[in-house]
Parts: C-alpha cells; sequence; structure tokens
C-alpha cells in the first residue's frame, strides 16, 4: 500500500515537473475567446446578408401571388383589373385586398415580412396590407371609379401594377403616381430598393431611380 501511495506521489510531482496540469490557462482561454469573437464578427453580416435575401424572396413571392390572384380575376371580369375600392355603401368602400381573397386564400400574402407597419385604408373593408395597387389602372376617373382592362395596356411587361407601400407614413390602398411620385412607395424596404410587381405576372427588385422618368413604369 505504502509503495502504491508513494508511486501516485512520484506521479504527480513528475506532473508538477514538467508543467502537465489539468484545464485551460487564463491565457489560452483568453485566445479561444478572441477567436470566437473574430469569427462571430465575420459570419455576422453574412447570416444577416442572408435573411434579409430570404425576406426579399419572400416578398417578391408574396407579389407574383398577387399577380396571379389578378389575373384570375381578370378572367373572371372579361379582362378588367381589379379595382382599388369598390363601391359599399355606407361603409364608403371595399378594398382590393378583400376583393381579391377568394383568389389568394391566404391573408399573410398581403404582408411583406419586413414590413413593421402593414396599415388599412381608413374608412373602408379592408385588410393589413404591405401593397399597394397602381392607380392609374386601378382607378380610373376618381375615388371608386372603373379599372382598365388589360388591352388597354400598351406595354404590361413595363407597367408597374403592384408596389410596396411606405405604411409607417401612409394608410392607403394603393399609388397615384402622377399625384404623389414614389411618396407612398416603400422605396428602399429591401436595401437600397423595394419588389414590384408588373400587369403581366412578372415581379422585380427595383432602386428608386429605375421607376420614374424618363423610363416611366406607371401609365398605362
Amino acid at each position: 500500500m505504502d509503495a502504491v501511495c508513494s508511486a501516485g506521489a512520484l506521479g504527480t510531482r513528475a506532473r508538477r515537473a514538467t508543467g502537465c496540469t489539468r484545464g485551460f490557462a487564463l491565457i489560452e482561454m483568453i485566445v479561444v475567446v478572441t477567436i470566437i469573437l473574430i469569427l462571430a464578427a465575420i459570419l455576422l453580416p453574412v447570416l444577416e446578408a442572408a435573411l434579409g435575401s430570404g425576406e426579399r424572396t419572400s416578398c417578391l413571392s408574396n407579389l407574383h401571388h398577387l399577380g396571379m390572384a389578378a389575373a384570375l380575376y381578370a378572367d373572371d371580369h372579361d379582362d378588367q383589373i381589379v379595382p382599388a375600392m369598390l363601391p359599399c355603401p355606407p361603409t364608403g368602400g371595399i378594398c382590393w385586398d378583400v376583393t381579391l381573397q377568394p383568389y389568394l386564400r391566404n391573408r399573410l400574402i398581403l404582408l411583406c415580412p419586413t414590413d413593421e407597419s402593414p396599415r388599412q385604408a381608413p374608412g373602408t373593408i379592408c385588410e393589413p396590407h404591405s401593397y399597394g395597387i397602381n392607380l392609374a389602372l386601378a382607378q380610373v376617373g376618381g375615388y371608386m371609379s372603373s379599372s382598365l382592362c388589360l388591352c388597354q395596356i400598351e406595354r404590361p411587361a413595363q407597367t408597374v401594377l403592384w408596389c410596396e407601400l411606405n405604411g409607417a407614413r401612409y394608410a392607403t390602398h394603393g399609388v397615384d403616381y402622377d399625384a404623389d411620385g414614389l411618396e407612398k412607395v416603400a422605396t428602399s424596404r429591401h436595401g437600397t430598393g423595394a419588389n414590384y410587381g408588373f400587369v403581366d405576372g412578372h415581379t422585380k427588385w427595383l432602386q428608386p431611380e429605375r421607376t420614374v422618368d424618363p423610363d416611366n413604369l406607371w401609365r398605362p
């Protein structure tokens, strides 16, 4: 027994003599933490960019589904574009987002994942929405007037039908470019631009300068 204890004591003294102790030294822990912090600093912007790209893609998908719903509505209504607002006394009107519900079947399509303030058009039957319709096509002649037919759009692939709304400042159902320009459009919701849906059904991310004259996309 004494021999065993003596051997153990000798082993302990030998490990101490050679510096072989258990655990990390302080300097080693500092190095490990530093490496972790450096990796986090490198990867965090990459993760944020990936998240932003995913949200932009989800928003484009919403606009694509809105385009499909508008096409189905047009098929059922002699190629008429869905009106921005249908009369419904005494409520004041039915917004396009409610009119299209039978073709959408999912209210989440109306919401951009990065929109922190989806709004309802006041005084109407309306759902909270992140998107607005081009009033030059869907509200011709004034409030709750007729919309255009698809045959009246000369450049369907170059004419905006849907845009992202600046809900933080305005509660509206659409955009009148001739009256307000891009004031009611969320022009930089996704980085330096926003998503748009066109009459022919395709969607695209554009920077603000790409949506104004001389290549105006708002007029039929």
